[in-house]
């Protein structure tokens, strides 16, 4: 088990970065382990590898860890970084675990928002951190160990989470990408899934919702427009999907955005 000391909290930061002329952001060295509250979607980078984390997403990674702007410029977050005093380099393999469970996330959040300024404040913010580990770290780990046992797979499912992203207005399936990189449909969900923890066509459905949430709330382009331009073929299924998702009609939650207002609690 890692050693480590508290070492700062970042209750809240922001910063305006270009994605096509800014090199991404490092957070912390190689020597350091962070518990990371995304406020907006952004990437996350160990080494060579590239982790979506959409709002709200918490993870634990350890360093050297970089941070780069995923749709928006600005890239918001919290966090706690430690530094971690092991010697063992095994113990320090490249990791990064999700914090899903709800009450592992109402702890992290809780911790993230309590100011330290006492010693038994961080003693607290070690004894959590501890027991994260305790708890998660052997299955984080081992989850990092099997993305990283073949190389071909992670390019392959890297290359299809940066083909959506790029071609997200085209009407994908699932077929569409697996041809794309020479696999079976199924082997490709079920990979994919452990890799990002949604399915293709959901992380589709993720990314696509995104960008409408832009162009309902920041442009007068008219529905059916904005459904062309992301993929739907009509715009009562670019409605009843918006609807589902973010839970107000894209009508609505435009005249929300002009009042100044906003209705959308995205699940």
């Amino acid at each position: 088990m890692l050693k480590f000391r508290f070492y700062s909290l970042i209750s809240q930061q922001s910063i305006m970065m270009n994605r096509k002329t800014q090199r991404p952001l490092q957070l912390i060295q190689g020597d350091q382990i962070m518990l990371l509250l995304a406020l907006n979607s952004m990437e996350l980078m160990q080494e060579k590898r590239s982790i979506p984390l959409e709002r709200e997403e918490i993870v634990l990674a350890t360093g050297p860890l970089c941070i780069a702007p995923q749709h928006d410029p600005v890239i918001s977050y919290k966090g706690i970084v430690y530094n971690i005093e092991d010697d063992a380099s095994d113990e320090k393999a490249e990791c990064s675990i999700s914090i899903i469970k709800p009450a592992d996330r109402e702890l992290a959040q809780q911790l993230l928002k309590n100011p330290v300024q006492t010693e038994q404040d961080i003693h607290l913010l070690e004894r959590y951190l501890q027991l994260f580990l305790q708890s998660n770290s052997e299955k984080g780990c081992a989850m990092e160990s099997a993305r990283r046992s073949s190389e071909q797979i992670d390019k392959r499912i890297s290359f299809v989470y940066r083909y959506m992203l790029l071609h997200y207005e085209k009407p994908l399936t699932l077929h569409d990408l697996s041809k794309l990189v020479g696999c079976h449909p199924v082997y490709l969900s079920s990979v994919y899934t452990k890799v990002y923890q949604v399915s293709p066509m959901q992380h589709l459905q993720q990314i696509r919702m995104r960008k409408a949430s832009v162009f309902v709330r920041s442009t007068n382009m008219k529905m059916k427009e904005i459904a062309h331009s992301i993929g739907y073929v009509s715009s009562s299924q670019f409605g009843s999907i918006y609807k589902r998702y973010y839970g107000v009609s894209p009508n609505r939650d435009r005249v929300a955005a002009v009042m100044n207002t906003s209705w959308i609690e995205p699940y």
